[in-house]
């Protein structure tokens, strides 16, 4: 009769060593005794530190704590550089209401700088995507910018706010799916949500104007 010797180790309370050596089962490993990584991400960083606390090995010397690292200002200017972002999207939209005469200049600001945002975003995406190595992302940033491009082009204004509005929708919901905002801290993936608002509303109270 066979013996089953993994049985009988376990009866005896005994403990095997694995004998997995890849690359899966080390991380699983790492990550389960508790011990400090030592490669992650800025962002992946930011959570390991919110959920398990700074170890004492990465705070900086005493004397040096009194200063502030540009790092902590960091979630500061992202905030107020995507409110301010916001500005021409809201003014133009108001100049398109205020001076009729010159409405063709207006709209072809605004249309002009949706452009870019979108151009802006998607190129974002490449930092994420590489460090991720996902090349889905990288297609659908170029793809997405292709799309604008031409959209500017070949559409009506009025048209083109309205694709402006559902891309800046669509960029929002791709960066959820493709797990692009989760590797980046919480209030960038709040603040994404605001400025997608009022901007995809700007351009559709725009294109009603048209």
């Amino acid at each position: 009769m066979a013996v089953d010797h993994k049985k009988i180790r376990h009866l005896l309370g005994e403990k095997e060593e694995s004998t997995d050596h890849g690359l899966g089962a080390k991380s699983l490993r790492r990550a389960l005794s508790g011990d400090v990584p030592k490669t992650l991400t800025p962002y992946e960083w930011e959570q390991w530190y919110a959920d398990h606390g700074i170890p004492e090995g990465h705070l900086a010397p005493e004397g040096k704590q009194q200063t502030p690292s540009i790092l902590d200002k960091t979630p500061i200017y992202a905030t107020w550089l995507g409110r301010a972002g916001l500005l021409p999207f809201v003014g133009l939209l108001l100049a398109l209401y205020i001076d009729a005469q010159n409405q063709s200049l207006w709209a072809n600001a605004l249309a002009t700088y949706t452009l870019v945002i979108i151009c802006f975003l998607v190129g974002a995406w490449w930092g994420t995507a590489l460090i991720q190595r996902n090349p889905t992302t990288l297609l659908l940033s170029n793809g997405i910018a292709l799309v604008a491009f031409f959209g500017q082009v070949l559409l009506s204004t009025a048209g083109f706010f309205l694709l402006g509005a559902f891309v800046f929708t669509a960029t929002l919901v791709i960066e959820r799916r493709q797990a692009l905002i989760q590797t980046q801290p919480l209030y960038y993936a709040r603040l994404r949500l605001q400025l997608t608002l009022v901007a995809s509303t700007s351009l559709v109270l725009a294109a009603m104007l048209m």
